[in-house]
């Protein structure tokens, strides 16, 4: 790199100069810039996101199973394998943390079929359920988990309103370091497809300063702040 470069480079704490622009993106307008960065990260962003979430509730799952495995219930969800059987399940066991987790795989399931609508009343239903089911840690973060994919999902199907539940669980602080990462880089990325850099910029910074450096969502962060120019001297918003 030059030195004129080297000169240019913002200081390591100024929140407004976030990315260094790749030469890919430097004349494209934004909906071409957005189309460039998905289709150069679509691969490791699904890849990624899908393998992070799946051992968020296999963890779970495993975690109750394990305390049940003794139990009749333990062996009768680990039998449940479609959507009719684990409802079932769910109605059965009201009150367990495994109905929770049962609800939530529906929902995962509706969603990768792409029933969004159905997916996101699954993940309500597995938030109900969860709540009904104590108050323990692994509990409150399969509650928030649902939560949190409630409101991406339909923030997919654009309702504007479901990022106040995306950013609850941003701005929770019992929940696990994975969901608030989601939470704060999900709502980065609205804000940018909507334009609104301060906004984007503020979950970016709030990143860095409540995840560990080796955060599992670091690298995905990294791809949207080095492909979108417009975070270039954006100003967080307060």
């Amino acid at each position: 790199m030059s030195d004129d470069s080297a000169k240019k480079r913002p200081p390591a704490d100024d929140d407004r100069n976030l990315v260094v622009v790749d030469d890919d993106f430097a004349n494209a307008d934004a909906e071409d810039r957005l189309w460039l960065f998905w289709e150069r990260n679509k691969t490791l962003i699904v890849r990624g996101t899908s393998l992070v979430i799946l051992g968020v509730l296999t963890a779970i799952g495993h975690h109750f199973w394990q305390q049940s495995r003794r139990e009749e219930i333990g062996a009768e969800y680990a039998a449940c394998q479609d959507e009719a059987a684990r409802r079932a399940f769910a109605a059965r066991h009201a009150g367990d943390p495994l109905a929770a987790v049962a609800l939530a795989e529906v929902g995962d399931d509706l969603k990768r079929a792409g029933n969004l609508a159905e997916a996101a009343k699954a993940y309500d239903e597995a938030a109900v359920a969860a709540g009904k089911a104590g108050e323990a840690p692994a509990v409150r973060a399969l509650a928030l988990r649902a939560r949190l994919y409630a409101g991406l999902t339909r923030s997919e199907l654009g309702d504007k309103g479901a990022e106040a539940a995306v950013a609850a669980v941003a701005d929770e602080p019992s929940a696990p370091e994975t969901l608030r990462g989601l939470a704060m880089l999900s709502l980065a990325n609205l804000a940018v497809a909507r334009g609104d850099s301060a906004e984007a910029a503020k979950w970016l910074n709030a990143m860095d300063r409540r995840l560990r450096p080796d955060n599992v969502w670091q690298q995905d962060k990294a791809f949207l702040v080095r492909s979108e120019p417009s975070l270039t001297a954006a100003p967080a918003a307060k």
